[in-house]
């Protein structure tokens, strides 16, 4: 019996590893149908490096096989540095089963000394807040050199990923997928598929030509602003106008006769939506962001940075190659051509995938009327989940939250010039100085805020607010956010909450987008509300529009609430979310990080004015003064050993008092 088991396990981490790049092999990445928990221990280094190196990458791409050696980063096929894990892209690959331990070791060797975290996208951490990865709020920066090891045991099955979250080393190729599988007993769309292979992992992101900080700034002080040069499907791509030879594309096997899930995970930094399909063939939507729905077969989808999707693809055409299609929409490159790329999907039996001169002109299946609906004449809010009793929100919401997702014109206090912020609420968003989870002591309450810190539309002119924003939510608290989008250029901004998901209740467009005008509309029952919509973490804001979710507060903690394109968040559009409740206590000998002197402890005008005119509610200043009651305790007792001493001395006249130590008298 013991070698029938063994067997059966041996034969499915086999068919779960077919044709994984050596730096994603793992023993972890198995069936999940047998299997007990295991701990995954992985160890990470980050460092900068470059595409196309020597001698990693040898006479690639006149030598097609030479770009799959070991270390070399062909991308496509344009040389520039890169910020990654291990020297590969994507980032070495965490597959395992729902219940396992992950133990990740990372050694920060960035060569500048820049510091460095890893956010676990769509993971809860629950139980394990201190390890989300976001610097200032749940942990410093690892330090350059510096080591620092995330333990968490994740349960929540589906496609996530991993990223850096600071500063912008996410696009520049920190970032990888990060799979938990489960039973297909218990995967309500179990039945639908016969293989799910660590192989058919789609990673897709937006790629620049240069560094993304150099971009960043092209983007503030240019003109024409910063545009993406491509796109790339699992690392690999053709760059626009480049001729044979080039780096090889992507290709995916199949056997004809199976059902395969495939995985889908947008990478994407800018607000490229991407529009995906598969020549000749179908897809059966099953899930997105780990949240299963009722299935629906489309032709295409599309998803915004920081979504994923799972699909079913039916291999029932006849055998040959077929193109993988993506298009941006409606992000163009430089030289104002369509984003697109594809990637191939091989039948066995077929010929080698063909060596094509350019990429194929594929731009004309985009549908840009519609480009904010997920799937053809369907926006996101219309399916229907597959577990509407997970952490339910049914009944009346506690209290409802309407932001502000848009831009706002005001003067850089740099430049004393108009510029464009992305806000939530008219407000900036700012890292604090240490993080909020292990170091709250150490943050005056007044850089916390909210909206209704301020005066009415005291920062809707050309005054910059900026702060904590912060949103407090009780235990347990049913809240429903309202996100309007008043902005009538086409940017769609795919929101993302950190700790948990959220359940999408209403999405649509409306001309003259307001707060006033949605809240209007909700009131008279114009938009109605999908009591059993999909789960999800990410969310795209359509322009001139409003998206409606809700979630409960079970998860006790600092979650960011944040625009997914990374030029947005980096210029402040995202709040935290404050969800009251017994957070673990820090770990032992967790990371300290700060200014000098502590903010706390700046005299006024030493640190600048203060954002807001309140600390925020429940964060009262006696936090930051706690340390008088004990210290009152000490003096109270040292003066009453003194008394004591001279009232014996008086007593019996020449007899000492006896030594007391003072633990014993502590401990008394």
């Amino acid at each position: 019996m013991k070698v029938l088991v063994f067997a059966i396990f041996f034969i499915t981490v086999l068919q779960a590893a077919r044709s994984l790049r050596p730096a994603d092999d793992h023993p972890c990445i198995r069936s999940c149908d047998f299997s007990i928990p295991m701990t995954c221990t992985y160890n990470w280094a980050v460092n900068w490096y470059y595409t196309m190196s020597h001698p990693q990458c040898g006479d690639c791409p006149r030598t097609g096989s030479d770009c799959s050696n070991d270390q070399c980063v062909a991308a496509d096929g344009v040389q520039r540095a890169v910020s990654l894990v291990n020297r590969v892209f994507p980032a070495p690959s965490v597959q395992i089963c729902s219940g396992d331990e992950v133990v990740i070791n990372v050694a920060n060797n960035m060569l500048n000394n820049e510091g460095v975290t890893i956010h676990w996208h769509g993971i809860f951490q629950n139980g394990s807040q201190f390890m989300d990865g976001l610097p200032m709020v749940t942990q410093c920066p690892i330090p350059s050199p510096g080591n620092f090891q995330y333990r968490f045991t994740p349960y929540e099955p589906g496609t996530h990923w991993f990223h850096s979250h600071t500063g912008l080393q996410r696009s520049d190729g920190m970032m990888g997928p990060f799979i938990i599988r489960e039973s297909t007993r218990t995967d309500p769309n179990g039945n639908l598929y016969d293989e799910d292979l660590a192989a058919n992992v789609i990673f897709m992101n937006d790629w620049y030509h240069d560094t993304t900080v150099s971009e960043f700034a092209r983007d503030q002080w240019t003109i024409n602003g910063s545009s993406i040069a491509s796109i790339l499907i699992n690392g690999k791509g053709i760059a626009p106008g480049t001729k044979l030879p080039h780096p090889p594309l992507e290709v995916f096997n199949v056997v004809r006769g199976k059902r395969y899930r495939f995985r889908v995970i947008n990478g994407a930094s800018s607000p490229c939506n991407m529009q995906f399909s598969v020549q000749n063939h179908s897809l059966q939507m099953i899930a997105s962001d780990g949240g299963s729905f009722k299935p629906l077969t489309v032709d295409y989808f599309r998803s915004s940075g920081g979504e994923r999707f799972d699909f079913v693809l039916n291999a029932n055409q006849p055998i040959d190659n077929y193109q993988i299609q993506v298009i941006g929409l409606p992000c163009t490159n430089a030289q104002g051509e369509p984003a697109k790329q594809i990637a191939y999907l091989h039948y066995e039996g077929a010929n080698d995938p063909p060596a094509i001169d350019e990429l194929p002109d594929i731009t004309s299946y985009g549908n840009s009327s519609t480009w904010w609906q997920a799937f053809p004449d369907k926006s996101f809010a219309q399916l229907n989940s597959t577990d509407a009793d997970y952490r339910a929100t049914g009944g009346a919401e506690d209290h409802q939250e309407y932001i502000r997702v848009g831009f706002g014109s005001h003067t850089d206090p740099s430049t004393n010039l108009s510029k464009l912020y992305p806000q939530l609420n008219s407000i900036t968003y700012y890292f604090p100085t240490s993080p909020v989870m292990s170091q709250f002591e150490d943050l005056p309450g007044n850089i916390f805020c909210n909206e209704s810190d301020f005066a009415p539309g005291e920062c809707e002119g050309e005054k910059l607010c900026s702060c904590v924003h912060t949103i407090n939510v009780n235990q347990n608290e049913r809240v429903e956010v309202i996100l309007v989008n008043p902005d009538s250029f086409k940017v769609l901004h795919p929101m993302h909450l950190h700790g948990q998901q959220f359940k999408v209740v209403a999405m649509g467009r409306v001309k003259g987008a307001s707060i006033k005008l949605v809240r209007e509309l909700l009131a008279n029952g114009s938009i109605v509300r999908n009591n059993n919509g999909p789960r999800k973490d990410v969310i795209i804001v359509p322009n001139e529009g409003y998206t409606i979710f809700q979630f409960q507060g079970w998860n006790p903690g600092w979650w960011i609430f944040h625009c997914h394109i990374e030029f947005h968040l980096e210029e402040g559009m995202a709040l935290l979310f404050n969800v009251r409740g017994d957070v673990p206590p820090v770990p032992d000998a967790f990371p300290t990080c700060g200014v000098w002197p502590p903010r706390s402890r700046q005299g006024e005008g030493t640190g600048g004015p203060p954002p807001c005119q309140e600390p925020l509610a429940g964060a009262s200043p006696l936090v930051h003064l706690a340390w008088i009651i004990p210290l009152t305790f000490v003096i109270a007792l040292v003066i009453g050993v003194v008394i004591g001493r001279c009232m014996v001395g008086k007593g019996d006249g020449a007899t000492p008092a006896p030594h007391t130590d003072p633990k014993t008298e502590t401990s008394m």
